[in-house]
């Protein structure tokens, strides 16, 4: 005997069925040892908060400033000079100079795009092992969906962490809040810190 499918669900049904799906997902994607999975299998020890920002430099043909990077990333400039610094030492990111000396701008390196890229093939694996058995119609179906919500939400935010283009472009969930996490987490003595090289770096952060 054929089971009887009952009628469509209503928008707000389907809205309401989302929602916890879409939580359960985030807190699944950002969790620390998915994390150290991805970056693992790229061979570099990158944290999210590194990740958001190289993305962000991967996606514009020309280096950004600091200040650039920070407005991106919503986050506050000192933060953006500290990530800066450690991509630099591990060699992912380099400082150049532009027409305005007195202005650093950062641009990624091409170990950095390899990173990004290396990054990129562990997650589309996991995803693909993730979705085995799921047509492709099905799968493009929630691209379309979710590009659209990623779209919305970037643009109510004012496009922070992304260029907010409605291009359905796969990032990791999570990173471009990286830099905000390591914000959150701050201590008053490295408030404190970032405070005085905010100080230090003025010219810079208002360029």
């Amino acid at each position: 005997m054929e089971a009887t499918q009952g009628p469509p669900p209503s928008r707000a049904e389907s809205i309401a069925a989302l929602q916890p799906v879409l939580s359960a997902l985030a807190y699944s994607l950002t969790r620390t040892s998915v994390h150290e999975r991805l970056v693992a299998s790229a061979g570099m020890p990158v944290d999210r908060a590194g990740l958001a920002l190289l993305r962000v430099l991967a996606e514009e043909p020309e280096p950004l400033r600091v200040g650039e990077l920070a407005r991106r990333l919503d986050v506050r400039h000192p933060h953006v000079t500290r990530q800066v610094s450690q991509l630099a030492l591990q060699g992912l990111v380099e400082r150049v100079e532009g027409d305005d000396r007195r202005v650093q701008l950062i641009a990624p390196t091409r170990r950095g795009l390899d990173t990004l890229a290396r990054v990129a093939q562990a997650a589309e694996a996991r995803l693909a092992e993730s979705l085995a058995g799921v047509d492709p119609e099905r799968i493009m179906a929630a691209v379309d969906v979710l590009s659209r919500l990623n779209f919305r939400l970037e643009g109510a935010q004012g496009g922070a962490g992304g260029t907010g283009s409605d291009t359905g472009t796969e990032r990791d969930a999570g990173a471009s809040e990286g830099l905000s996490e390591e914000a959150s987490e701050e201590t008053s003595e490295g408030l404190s810190e970032g405070a005085s090289e905010e100080a230090s770096e003025g010219a810079e952060a208002h360029g």
